[in-house]
């Protein structure tokens, strides 16, 4: 079982700046104009193999249940962040080991990889049978190479899309909204006065429990982020994460609308949401690649 040290995460930093999916400083891309994002320093974002991208209603290709590890991980060890792309946790240079899971396909995408962060878009960003969702969480997960900075480095993300359609809070999802309120609040230079408070949550948590049991679509593709590199096994959750939309509301308003001083002092929001509230890449052409549907053994 893999160890995140210190080391290890100074290594990646040093290294792995495009698997972040999120930038917390600067605002060198937006959402308005992603057509645009092909002409950074570094982009692959005009490769063959980009993401997100439509996928179909299809029968299963392999039969085989994913593998998901929780380590030794609590919400206590995770740090809750308010980016100008949204919402994110990650665990820092914490010690614990962490979350990981193994594809089960073939040699190709073999290796264990190991949960580094989870964020959110707004909408989603791949598509089922041509519909949307009102957002996608990702769980970005990185190779043993990838953090020691060696050959053959891969990210692979188990993804699924965002319903705000249960009647009732999400318990789970809750608890990492109490996180990101905490975290808005750490931040926002705004001046309603305030204050969100919640009891001190450092208890054990299932990352994978909306995953668990259920079918992927599997393909290679990349970050759907600049500069969209083409690193990533994608494993996408056929089955969407149901919150209600109470939590949609104040995530939402989280993502849009926090707000930080600027270098000349002013407030403004931080978000680089497109003017219609989105956070998410068009898809992208499928060039060709295979598309897999991994189906649970069991339930």
């Amino acid at each position: 079982m893999f160890r995140l040290t210190a080391l290890a995460f100074a290594l990646f930093a040093a290294s792995a700046s495009a698997i972040e999916e999120t930038r917390a400083t600067d605002a060198a891309f937006d959402y308005d104009h992603p057509e645009l994002w092909k002409d950074m320093d570094g982009s692959e974002c005009a490769r063959s193999k980009n993401s997100p991208i439509a996928l179909s209603t299809m029968d299963c290709t392999h039969y085989a249940n994913y593998e998901l590890h929780l380590g030794d991980c609590t919400i206590a060890d995770m740090n809750f962040s308010v980016t100008n792309n949204g919402v994110k946790l990650d665990y820092g240079a914490r010690t614990c080991s962490t979350p990981h899971f193994d594809i089960p396909k073939d040699s190709i995408t073999s290796g264990t990889k190991y949960h580094f962060n989870t964020h959110i878009h707004l909408s989603s960003e791949h598509t089922i049978d041509g519909v949307y969702s009102a957002a996608e969480l990702h769980m970005v997960h990185v190779n043993e190479e990838f953090l020691q900075g060696a050959a053959g480095m891969r990210a692979a993300v188990l993804g699924t899309m965002v319903m705000p359609n249960s009647p009732v809070d999400n318990p789970t999802f809750e608890r990492y909204l109490k996180k990101w309120q905490l975290a808005r609040e750490a931040v926002d230079c705004g001046c309603d006065g305030e204050t969100f408070t919640v009891s001190p949550d450092v208890a054990e948590i299932d990352v994978y429990e909306n995953m668990r049991g259920k079918d992927f679509y599997h393909y290679d593709g990349g970050l759907t982020t600049p500069p969209c590199t083409e690193v990533v096994w994608w494993n996408f959750n056929t089955e969407p994460l149901l919150i209600s939309i109470r939590q949609f509301q104040v995530m939402t308003d989280i993502i849009l609308n926090t707000r930080v001083l600027d270098k000349g002092g002013n407030c403004n929001k931080i978000t680089v949401a497109s003017k219609g509230g989105s956070t998410s890449r068009p898809t992208q052409p499928l060039n060709g690649r295979t598309i897999d549907k991994i189906c649970a053994l069991s339930r």
